[in-house]
């Protein structure tokens, strides 16, 4: 072998150990990229970044009004989901100049498969916005609670190119007796550096200013999109008819027994409508057409239904088992009786629980009262509460019953009798409440 050729051979095994050595940092390097839009570093401790995600981890999950805009494209329409649902889970690390902090975003929603067989939950890949905003949320948190350089504590020291020195004036001062005298400099005093804190070569305040108006403007950008999130859904019409799932990967029958097909698992917080129950089973519609059937011990009812089981409605008077809440709900009243008359009401929808058993005038009242006592305590907290509630007995000899909140309250504070109580009330007709004699 030529010298020269050994010269080609030694570099030849040279690269090709340079391009093994180079080729997982470059990997590295590439990985770190396409991660590094759902991280965010911090020049804080573990800890203290810990106490961070958990200032902002109430916000970090819940419901999304629409999955457009904040998902993936998928081959499915992404009109064909509903029930959206996030869930932010965070990665602390430390770093060489403080703490790494990673979100990662879980969406799921409920997908309405023109086949209802093929309906069900489905997890979206998230396209960073949420682990984003939260990752903003967090840096706002970190903000609020690290001092500045210029408000740091006494005793802190100042950056490196802030570091303090005073050249002596020139001459120096003059020390000495007599005529003989001589120049001695001040020393220049030494203060540590923290290299943690040293402020960027070439930072001026001009782009410390722009920079902040930059975060401002973000911040600002930041509190209007979240605004109008929370009024999307607060706005957004909410059945009061649903049933939330209380226990997760609970079944979803096709028939009220334990031996009948499991048509799906629903997870926690999930809502269906209320069909109807029977005993200890709830049937309940999953999406269009399909049914099924739930364990009531595993479902948070909707007001009505939310009596334990085995035990019924009871009103006052002992009156049990008569009567159940269908259905309620909040608007303008439109009848003709002045004090509500146009007025925002809550409406308790009541039936029968066997509609082959008639019930009395007496009966009839005594649940109506439960029922105005049970909704006014409920609304104490509502924002903003109706001015009156409206009893409707959804039967053949029914009728309804209208009153004021404030004789709600009147009556449920003692204040006000039974009968003040009714003779204040629009009852209509009067006759399927009250007799002739007591009218």
């Amino acid at each position: 072998m030529t010298p020269h050729f050994r010269f080609l051979y030694s570099a030849a095994r040279l690269a090709s150990r340079w391009a093994r050595l180079c080729l997982p940092l470059f990997c590295c390097v590439v990985l770190s990229a396409q991660d590094s839009g759902n991280q965010q570093s911090f020049p804080i401790s573990v800890a203290e970044a810990k106490a961070a995600v958990q200032t902002v981890s109430a916000t970090s999950r819940g419901r999304l009004p629409t999955l457009e805009g904040f998902v993936q494209q998928t081959d499915l329409p992404i009109d064909r989901y509903e029930r959206g649902y996030y869930e932010c889970t965070f990665q602390i690390s430390a770093a060489a100049d403080g703490t790494v902090v990673r979100a990662t975003a879980k969406i799921t929603g409920w997908y309405n498969d023109p086949d209802a067989s093929r309906s069900g939950y489905r997890v979206l890949t998230s396209n960073g916005r949420l682990e984003a905003d939260v990752l903003d949320r967090i840096a706002e948190v970190v903000a609020l609670k690290t001092p500045s350089v210029a408000t740091s504590k006494s005793g802190a020291p100042p950056p490196a190119n802030l570091r303090l020195s005073a050249p002596p004036p020139a001459g120096g001062p003059l020390i000495g007796t007599g005529a003989a005298t001589s120049a001695v400099a001040a020393p220049t005093p030494h203060v540590p550096v923290d290299q943690s804190f040293s402020v960027p070569p070439g930072t001026t305040v001009e782009s410390v200013k722009s920079t902040r108006t930059e975060d401002e403007k973000k911040s600002t950008e930041l509190s209007n999109y979240i605004k109008n999130l929370e009024d999307i859904q607060r706005n957004q019409a909410h059945p009061n008819d649903l049933a939330a799932v209380k226990t997760p990967k609970a079944a979803v029958f096709a028939k009220p027994a334990e031996n009948a097909q499991v048509l799906m698992n629903a997870d926690a917080q999930d809502e269906f409508p209320v069909l109807g129950v029977d005993g200890s089973w709830v049937h309940v519609q999953i999406s269009g057409v399909s049914r099924g059937w739930i364990h009531r011990s595993q479902l948070e009812m909707p007001m009505g239904f939310s009596q334990a089981e085995g035990t019924s409605t009871q009103s006052p008077s002992g009156t049990t088992g008569i009567f159940q809440v269908a259905k309620e709900e909040t608007s303008p009243f439109s009848g003709s009786w002045a004090p509500l008359k146009g007025k925002p009401v809550r409406i308790e929808w009541v039936k029968p629980v066997n509609a082959g058993i008639s019930s009395s005038q007496k009966e009839k009242l005594a649940f109506a009262k439960s029922i105005f006592l049970q909704v006014s305590s409920s609304m104490d907290t509502a924002q903003p509460n109706p001015e009156g509630i409206v009893v409707v007995f959804d039967s053949a000899d029914g009728g309804q019953i209208a009153a004021a909140l404030s004789s709600v309250k009147a009556l449920a504070k003692h204040t006000l009798s039974d009968a003040a109580f009714w003779h204040q009330c629009s009852l209509d007709p009067p006759e399927s409440f009250l007799d002739s004699s007591t009218r």
